[in-house]
């Protein structure tokens, strides 16, 4: 064990997120533990489930079963094309004490104020309505009001919240599932969008990853849609073999202390 204080940055990313938790099965085997985290969207989801006490292989298996749950909730709104009620209801399954006071790991989400176009970041309060704010993909789904204002995806503006935690911790690992697929086809309008936002996603994540003193960015993660969460296991199997490499080419548990 090291007394040092590892932070963990978790990026969004849709399904692309579930590589996080193969980065974080890799660093356990090789003795690491978290003193505090962050993450935005996807990592949001998967940042909260893993301080609360969740193991890596119970989240894992939590959301090779979403196939239950029927994400399209049509919305009757100007304002985004799905409900976000379907995602909240999972969540409440899985967080019965739904505040951030139950966390076992300190957590800060970020999300992005609408009116003000800035980042905002919690760590107290309604954990479940923050975590669906985080993970809002504009457009796609309704804004989430948060303490009276309306709030949409933390990626928006920053897809890596590495600065919230950065002086709370000696090493920061930071965890991007975004990178840029250079072979993409326009097939519909849904595409294009959803490639938008992974272009300007992507950008942000980029400044805040010189903040981490360890990135890693799977490869091979490009061809992965949002929703693909039916390859969960393919997912996490890239993140867990691009940290295991990592870990062990640059010597990283002698770089953190351990």
């Amino acid at each position: 064990m090291t007394s040092k204080r590892i932070g963990l940055t978790l990026s969004g990313g849709g399904a692309r997120g579930i590589a996080h938790l193969g980065v974080i099965k890799a660093f356990e085997e090789h003795g690491v533990s978290f003193d505090i985290l962050s993450g935005t969207s996807a990592g949001a989801i998967i940042g909260a489930m893993y301080s609360y006490g969740y193991s890596v292989n119970e989240i894992l298996k939590i959301i090779l079963d979403l196939k239950a749950f029927k994400f399209i909730s049509p919305a009757m709104s100007t304002k985004g094309l799905l409900k976000m009620d379907v995602i909240r209801r999972f969540l409440e399954s899985y967080f019965p004490e739904n505040s951030f006071d139950k966390l076992k790991i300190p957590l800060s989400i970020a999300a992005t104020h609408i009116r003000t176009g800035t980042t905002k970041y919690f760590e107290d309060g309604d954990l479940i309505n923050i975590i669906c704010a985080s993970s809002c993909i504009p457009v796609l789904f309704q804004p989430v009001m948060l303490e009276g204002e309306l709030y949409i995806d933390g990626g928006i503006l920053n897809n890596l919240p590495t600065e919230i935690i950065r002086d709370r911790c000696d090493v920061l690992i930071g965890s991007h599932s975004n990178p840029i697929d250079r072979n993409f086809e326009v097939k519909n309008a849904r595409f294009v969008l959803e490639r938008a936002l992974m272009l300007s996603i992507t950008r942000n994540a980029s400044e805040s990853a010189k903040l981490c003193d360890i990135f890693i960015e799977p490869q091979g993660l490009e061809p992965f849609k949002v929703m693909d969460l039916n390859k969960a296991k393919e997912i996490f199997g890239m993140g867990y073999k691009a940290a295991i490499k990592l870990i062990e080419e640059q010597k990283l548990i002698e770089k953190i202390g351990i």
